[in-house]
């Protein structure tokens, strides 16, 4: 009996996990990757203070947030459209207006007041807002490339610009780090790995464009920005309260606990989330590659989400919710006495971590199936959760501590992002193809 089930899991086990040779490559380098950060991290933290750590955690958390409204998300179009010919049109498209955005925020940054910055931010902000506009820009163009070559399915080639990506930001922080130029160098280090890892995806980028007769034109890219409008009206309001949800910790703990505190909080969930990430946005591009394909064959996903949710659960059992429970011990060893706070602030987070894995990926089926509206709805009520879990400890007790707004707020948007696997899970089971984006 126990070697007929055995035999049974083994058998549902592979069947689940079925991933072509470049899809494990693939999925290896984002796994290979994840040990660049934890690698050097030890190194990392002993030549940038907490401090240093939270002033680029909010200067990122800002190229984030603008980086999202820049893009407009039409680089989703660029996997939507069915040939070749009207996919390399959207390609230009979303270059095209990833530039002038760009640009129009470099203008920004010249006339907003410095004081605003100073008061919302810090003044340690203030002295990086000049990279702002380059950094967004870079960020912008990487976006665009990286989903042209994942239409293509250059899944082998993708790993190889992961590891370059992650080795070369990695070495670069380390050597800036020595220097000690303090947050700049985190800067820096992004912005030049980014700009490496764009360079590596140019090359095929202008062969195909060049091989495909795309019949670009002013009146053809407009014409095709009215037929995604709803990426613009929808996806990217909700790509952005998302992303501004995924950043209110750090502002909220800066704004009552300071940038020191800041630091801490992100190094904590920098060495979860960065790992994991890797690994769910290396999934997500596979996942969004299939269940695109099989909603344009059958009519629904069913299939693929049934398979990726059962590759989640499995690394959120065996991985998430293993590797944060250790952490809180192993923190002051690996990365010294000054991040012993660092270990605490983990714990209180796998309620969130573990649920936010599973679902990462698995939500790319609301943009498939043209669920934009709905989609921006689910976000207004994230961002929601998350101001109610920052907030409401303070309501009720002036001196909460931060230890018990975290484990508030994750249970909140822990428990919002299990509802979202719900419904992805009802849309990939509907029939019917996705609607007109």
């Amino acid at each position: 009996m126990i070697s007929k089930k055995l035999k049974w899991f083994k058998q549902l086990f592979t069947e689940r996990l079925k991933l072509t040779r470049d899809h494990s490559y693939f999925m290896g380098s984002a796994a290979l990757v994840q040990f660049i950060p934890l690698i050097t991290a030890p190194i990392i933290a002993r030549l940038y203070t907490p401090e240093d750590f939270g002033v680029y955690a909010i200067f990122y958390g800002l190229v984030a947030i603008v980086s999202t409204i820049v893009q407009l998300a039409l680089h989703n179009s660029i996997l939507i459209e069915g040939s070749d010919e009207e996919a390399a049109s959207a390609h230009l498209l979303s270059v095209g207006v990833s530039i002038l955005m760009s640009a129009l925020v470099w203008g920004l940054v010249i006339v907003v007041p410095g004081p605003f910055i100073t008061d919302q931010f810090g003044v340690g902000v203030v002295r990086l807002l000049s990279w702002l506009p380059a950094t967004i820009l870079v960020s912008s163009l990487y976006g665009c490339f990286y989903t042209w070559w994942i239409r293509e399915g250059l899944y082998k080639r993708l790993a190889k610009n992961k590891l370059v990506l992650g080795a070369s930001t990695a070495v670069i922080q380390i050597s800036i780090g020595l220097a000690g130029l303090g947050a700049i160098g985190f800067v820096w280090a992004n912005l030049l790995g980014t700009v490496l890892a764009t360079l590596l995806l140019l090359g095929v980028i202008l062969t195909d464009m060049d091989r495909i007769d795309h019949g670009f034109s002013v009146r053809k890219a407009w014409l095709k920005f009215c037929k995604h409008k709803n990426l613009a009206l929808y996806t990217m309001p909700a790509g952005l309260v998302n992303t501004t949800a995924s950043y209110l910790p750090e502002y909220f703990i800066n704004l009552s606990f300071g940038a020191t505190s800041v630091g801490q909080y992100n190094l904590a969930t920098r060495m979860v989330n960065m790992p994991l990430t890797f690994l769910s946005v290396s999934v997500q591009d596979i996942f969004r590659q299939e269940a695109s394909l099989e909603l344009n064959e059958n009519g629904n996903c069913n299939s693929s989400f049934n398979r990726f949710f059962f590759l989640m659960f499995v690394a959120a059992l065996f991985i998430v919710v293993p590797l944060v429970l250790l952490l809180p011990y192993v923190f002051p060893i690996i990365f010294g006495s000054q991040w012993i706070e660092a270990g605490a602030m983990i714990q209180p987070m796998i309620i969130l971590i573990a649920i936010r894995f599973v679902s990462s990926p698995l939500s790319y089926v609301w943009i498939i199936r043209g669920h934009q509206r709905l989609d921006l709805l689910w976000q207004f009520g994230l961002i929601s959760f998350t101001l109610l879990g920052f907030i409401l400890p303070s309501y009720v007790d002036n001196n909460a501590s931060l230890e018990s707004s975290l484990w508030f707020y994750s249970g909140l948007c822990g428990g919002w992002y299990a509802f979202c696997v719900f419904l992805s899970h009802r849309f990939a089971n509907r029939s019917g193809h996705s609607q007109v984006l």
